[in-house]
């Protein structure tokens, strides 16, 4: 079998799954405990949230502890609307982002909140300077994410995050899921980060949302002491732990992969580019790690099929996605509907192997 459907889930690195079985029988404790193997599962778990916030090189964020990504996109965007809905209930969202994170903006436009979406260029990229004219008095969250998880498309959340220093009564929050573990991010000027361990070789259930210590959130579990006021539930250390050590070998390697997958792309969109009736939708500002493209001459479901039938793993669209063949990223980046009826997303890792591309190649050239 060949997996090329990374940006969904990562194999769990053998020495992240060796740490969490060692953490798993040594600190069983409850970390709420007052008793002494409690006291020991809250000392692993506060080590875990400083080694986790150094290696983001920051001092003034929380770690707070969620089961992935969608839940910590929940309790940011929520938890900012409701806890500051007397002062603005304007919201400003981008077009590419995460199912976890259109799906909020849905539910708070029916609670009547007014979700706006930033304009962005030819390259599906935010335009900061109308980002900037959009916010309002009444403006209580912008919510943009780092990397599009279906086209790969970056956000420049840097100098979007620099910029909203301008309006300290708006909340900044960034899905940083597709981001953490492939490039290098400074969070200094974020005030909610949202990250999920398997997308980094880590283990499924584990998530986390940074949340700066000035930035208060409505919880949106109640009941049960935590780690955090923020969110309830008893802590699950293993799980927590294995995530930073999953992190920590992530950035120690983040260079040396990421060349990797450069060099993997960048031979990709060569044999692409030679196969008649192949559109390639991910450009230039997208990471490296996730090629979307058309078959025009398959839909997007027929052609995914054809490749598991060939032990091929690709997406349609994200994993999370449950809806219409049709690709909405794709088709208000390129406003073409039969691309956005034919998208599929490739994507790679530094685990993928030239023979791979080659067998993919292959099945690509019969079917188009």
């Amino acid at each position: 079998m060949i997996y090329l459907d990374y940006s969904a889930t990562t194999p769990v690195n053998r020495r992240v799954l060796d740490y969490f079985c060692t953490v798993s029988e040594q600190c069983y404790g409850n970390a709420n405990s007052t008793h002494q193997m409690g006291k020991i599962a809250k000392e692993k778990i506060d080590l875990a949230s400083k080694a986790i916030l150094k290696m983001f090189d920051t001092d003034n964020h929380e770690v707070i502890y969620t089961s992935g990504a969608s839940e910590a996109n929940n309790l940011a965007i929520k938890g900012v609307a409701f806890r500051k809905q007397h002062l603005g209930k304007h919201i400003i969202t981008s077009v590419f982002e995460h199912p976890s994170v259109t799906t909020c903006m849905g539910y708070l436009q029916n609670q009547g909140y007014d979700i706006e979406f930033a304009p962005t260029n030819n390259m599906g990229v935010v335009d900061v300077e109308a980002l900037r004219n959009m916010i309002r008095s009444d403006t209580i969250l912008v919510s943009i994410a780092g990397v599009n998880s279906e086209i790969g498309i970056i956000q420049p959340i840097n100098e979007i995050g620099l910029m909203m220093k301008m309006f300290p009564f708006a909340t900044f929050h960034s899905d940083l899921t597709q981001a953490v573990g492939k490039i290098p991010i400074t969070i200094t000027n974020i005030d909610l980060v949202t990250f999920s361990a398997h997308k980094f070789y880590g283990l499924k259930g584990i998530g986390a949302l940074l949340r700066k210590t000035t930035t208060i959130l409505e919880p949106q579990i109640h009941g049960g002491k935590s780690t955090t006021e923020s969110r309830s539930g008893t802590p699950a250390v293993s799980l927590i732990c294995s995530m930073e050590k999953a992190l920590d070998l992530a950035v120690c390697r983040l260079d040396s992969q990421y060349r990797i997958v450069f060099g993997l792309k960048k031979l990709l969109l060569a044999k692409l580019a030679l196969i008649p009736n192949v559109v390639v939708n991910s450009n230039d500002a997208c990471l490296p790690h996730i090629v979307n493209l058309s078959v025009l001459s398959k839909d997007a479901h027929t052609m995914v099929d054809i490749l598991d039938r060939q032990g091929i793993m690709v997406s349609m669209q994200t994993a999370c996605y449950t809806g219409s063949q049709r690709s909405e990223s794709v088709y208000r980046l390129t406003n073409n509907e039969q691309r956005a009826q034919t998208s599929f997303r490739i994507s790679i890792s530094y685990l993928t192997t030239l023979l791979e591309i080659d067998a993919l190649i292959d099945v690509i050239e019969m079917a188009a």
